[in-house]
């Protein structure tokens, strides 16, 4: 019994468990959604939060210590996304003829989006420093928790946001631009980007690779406005 807990215990304190719990439950969403036939519900995102939510609560760990192992994961969030840059590149000719129409939207899409959180955050009673959180709320991560640390707001809170943010958009995104009949690539593509950043890319992909590459740009150009306009609004606003 002791040698069992010994070696329990060395699990536990590995460098990388985070890496591997994390790998583990995502590998079993992905085989999840598989077998569902692709349910919006089942997505490997969602699958993978609650096995690691519910490893961490059987296990007794904290957030803190799973993170700390975690560390190289969270590292390569950045590269990651720059590699999204790879569908925009096969499809540059098409982005590149609808450009003023994506920046345009994105602008307005990006303020609708923010004024309407922070609305229904401030009318719910939610604190200043929740109000900053939720600002990033639209944009990527690593992107997110940045920004959020610079304006004041909790980083850990941010990414929360984000994921919960993404999650929402794939399991709605996609029926209701069904059931609006939109089939334009571009617009959905524009749509997921913006509403639900990476997650809704790594969907968009799932359906064309041209809708991916719309969607990867509306995201990275919304991270990109949120990351220079946003802290200069607040400094005039504050």
């Amino acid at each position: 019994m002791q040698i069992e807990q010994t070696t329990i215990n060395l699990l536990l304190n590995h460098p990388l468990f985070g890496v591997f719990i994390t790998l583990a439950a995502f590998k079993l969403g992905q085989f999840i959604y598989q077998r569902s036939g692709k349910q919006p519900t089942l997505q490997p995102m969602i699958v993978g939060l609650a096995t690691v939510f519910g490893a961490l609560y059987w296990l007794d760990l904290s957030f803190e210590q799973y993170f700390s192992t975690a560390q190289p994961l969270h590292l390569m969030l950045g590269p990651v996304t720059v590699a999204l840059a790879v569908p925009l590149y096969e499809n540059i000719t098409k982005i590149r003829a609808l450009l003023a129409p994506i920046i345009i939207t994105v602008i307005v899409g990006s303020f609708i989006t923010v004024s309407i959180t922070i609305a229904i955050g401030y009318l719910l009673g939610a604190s200043e420093t929740s109000l900053l959180s939720l600002m990033t709320k639209s944009i990527t991560t690593p992107i997110a928790m940045a920004i959020s640390k610079e304006i004041g707001g909790i980083p850990a809170l941010s990414a929360v946001f984000v994921i919960y943010t993404g999650i929402i958009g794939v399991i709605f995104g996609p029926f209701i631009l069904d059931k609006m009949n939109i089939t334009d690539k571009s617009l959905r593509g524009i749509t997921l980007g913006i509403s639900a950043h990476a997650i809704g890319t790594a969907r968009a992909l799932e359906e064309d690779s041209e809708i991916g590459a719309f969607s990867a740009l509306a995201m990275g150009l919304t991270g990109f406005l949120t990351a220079f306009a946003l802290p200069v609004i607040l400094l005039y606003v504050a």
